[in-house]
């Protein structure tokens, strides 16, 4: 935004000036935040795939396993996958199940599976289909059970280093602080579990229902191998195809989901801060997409912040950010001074977040100085 872009939008010249001066510094900034955010989601799916692998071996294990146990003249059909386990495959099997359950205790996302693991356990006949079943998904409800809490965790981290680093910068940028509320833990909570997309789901319930797909298609190959009478080769590869898709859709949610709750923390940082209008800054590169090109450089009033219209995500992967875009230097401070103290502090330019947080977080303003009240 250049000076007369301000002006035309019903800045003064004298605001205006201040606000492309500030917001130079604001998107250099807030472009190396979203940075540093986006990186925690990229480090996050390098676990994913690690643990995506670990399920795809299990699976393709118990499988190979299965079929070697059962299966005659290089075969089994359906009818032979359909008989009962005897009874010492049964015993073995019940015990596997016990400490599936035991391990489903405290995840939230296998509840359900524990449930059925017992009613399993409780029965007198199982078929050799079935336990492979039971086996194979055993795999991926410990994949989606640990999925759901790596994406949980990283949500809650993404949104409060967002909000409280947004903050820093504000106040660095103006050159003054004032105590900043605590992030609370309630309305975190809220934060994270309240549906923001326009499927009307959150981010755990589209993980389950990812889980679900993938379960259906495990055992789809399955049954198929046995309806068949093939050897377990083909399904696996079959398993494998459907592994990739999967794990491109999982690094698809995390990263949307991530950028979503980065803008979600500025945003509530901003009206924390009695922020008034708020401008879009692309990433602009090769991979810049056509509407965040089109978004660049936009400036909005914060009554019309709406993901998806004016304000990031706009897309899936997107890396668009906002900056606040203020009128006034020591204005902001003065709105927004409701601290326990009332007051605003000079910030020094070279303190660091650590040290700002301590300061306007913690409430220790030991060897700051007060900006007098007009």
């Amino acid at each position: 935004m250049t000076v007369q872009d301000y002006i035309e939008l019903g800045f003064t010249v004298e605001q205006a000036n201040f606000l492309v001066k500030n917001g130079k510094y604001y998107r250099k900034r807030f472009i190396q935040l979203e940075d540093s955010l986006h990186n925690k989601g990229v480090e996050y799916l390098k676990e994913l795939d690690e643990q995506f692998l670990i399920a795809q071996r299990a699976i393709e294990k118990e499988i190979r396993s299965w079929y070697q146990r059962f299966a005659i003249n290089n075969g089994i059909s359906l009818t032979d996958a359909k008989k009962w386990l005897t009874a010492k495959e049964l015993a073995e099997l019940k015990w596997d199940v016990n400490e599936y359950i035991k391990y489903g205790q405290d995840k939230a996302l296998m509840q359900l599976w524990s449930k059925q693991l017992e009613n399993a356990s409780a029965k007198y006949h199982i078929s050799r289909l079935e336990s492979l079943k039971i086996q194979t998904q055993q795999a991926l409800e410990v994949l989606y059970g640990n999925h759901l809490d790596g994406v949980d965790s990283l949500m809650r981290r993404i949104y409060t280093d967002g909000y409280y680093h947004t903050a820093f910068e504000v106040h660095k940028g103006v050159g003054i602080g004032w105590d900043i509320a605590a992030i609370d833990q309630r309305k975190l909570e809220k934060v994270i579990s309240k549906p923001w997309a326009v499927d009307g789901k959150n981010f755990s319930e589209r993980i389950w229902g990812n889980k679900q797909k993938l379960i259906n298609e495990v055992h789809k190959e399955i049954t198929q191998m046995c309806v068949l009478g093939k050897s377990p080769d083909q399904a696996i590869k079959n398993i494998s195809k459907v592994f990739d898709s999967t794990k491109k859709q999982a690094g698809k949610l995390v990263m949307t989901e991530a950028a979503f709750f980065s803008s979600a923390a500025q945003k509530d940082c901003y009206n924390e801060l009695d922020v008034e209008y708020f401008e879009i800054v692309a990433t602009l590169d090769s991979h810049t997409s056509a509407i965040c090109q089109e978004m660049d450089g936009k400036v909005f009033p914060m009554t019309q912040y709406e993901v998806g219209v004016t304000a990031p995500p706009f897309h899936p992967w997107c890396r668009t950010v906002t900056v606040p875009a203020f009128d006034d230097e020591f204005g902001i401070g003065e709105r927004a001074a409701r601290g326990e103290d009332g007051k605003t502090y000079y910030i020094p330019s070279n303190i660091t977040y650590p040290q700002w947080k301590k300061s306007f977080v913690d409430g220790d303003k030991d060897g700051l100085k007060e900006v007098p009240k007009k």
